[in-house]
């Protein structure tokens, strides 16, 4: 499993360095991590449950789906620490936001056809960003990264990674078999482990973040307003400067 996360991960440093010097950008991201689920998981279709009830499952892309390929681009140390104070984002963090969804979904793409060269068919779940009922998107890319051993969700409902939660999710779905990862449903969360910490409610501008859940709506509508200055919907004010903006805090 190893030899194909490897060569996956090369796939992604070759493409992101080629794509930002054709277009005069500087690479904003560490080293990706990628994770392998299996398609045929009960996960997927449980998400028809706990996200919602028109949520996709891998075989709705691509009928006999073994796998999904979710890799997690983390942002460097600087962007979100530049992010971490104001009231209003950053435009880098706005920026770097534009540039790895743009580069992403050109690299999905990238990583879709190296599969096909191997014999097998992949597809890129391209309406991800479809959103249902206001706020739900068809295809989580967190959910993906769950299922696939990347992470564990935090309190401010980003998924908390060995290389923390600033950055971004995106997956691949093939029939390729491989050996698949198991999701890893440890608590990384500081707050969830012991109370220990909490900073994300203190930094979400409009308290979408408390002790009792997440309020999808009140935060979506403050980074819709957001993208009325930034031409994107952003913020990142709760998973910027945090315990787990750039590592698990839990270790």
């Amino acid at each position: 499993m190893g030899g194909l996360k490897d060569e996956i991960k090369g796939w992604i440093a070759e493409f992101s360095e080629r794509y930002c010097a054709e277009h005069g950008k500087h690479p904003v991201w560490r080293e990706p991590l990628v994770g392998l689920a299996d398609a045929e998981s009960p996960l997927f279709p449980e998400l028809r449950i706990i996200a919602h009830p028109a949520h996709r499952i891998p075989q709705d892309y691509l009928p006999g789906a073994k796998t999904v390929i979710s890799y997690f681009m983390p942002f460097e140390a600087r962007v979100p620490d530049n992010n971490a104070s104001g009231e209003l984002p950053t435009v880098e963090w706005a920026d770097a936001y534009k540039l790895t969804n743009t580069m992403a979904a050109e690299l999905s793409r990238h990583i879709a056809d190296r599969i096909c060269e191997k014999g097998f068919d992949a597809e890129v779940p391209e309406d991800f960003v479809r959103i249902i009922d206001r706020t739900y998107s068809c295809w989580s890319q967190r959910h993906m990264a769950r299922i696939a051993g990347l992470g564990n969700f935090g309190m401010n409902n980003m998924l908390i990674t060995d290389s923390g939660c600033g950055g971004r999710f995106f997956s691949v779905i093939t029939d390729m078999p491989c050996e698949h990862d198991k999701p890893d449903l440890r608590e990384r969360c500081l707050y969830r482990i012991d109370g220990s910490c909490g900073l994300c409610m203190d930094a979400c501008m409009v308290g979408a973040i408390t002790g009792g859940g997440f309020d999808r709506d009140a935060c979506e509508a403050h980074c819709n307003e957001n993208g009325k200055t930034f031409t994107v919907t952003v913020c990142g004010k709760c998973l910027s400067g945090m315990p787990c903006t750039l590592k698990d805090p839990s270790v």
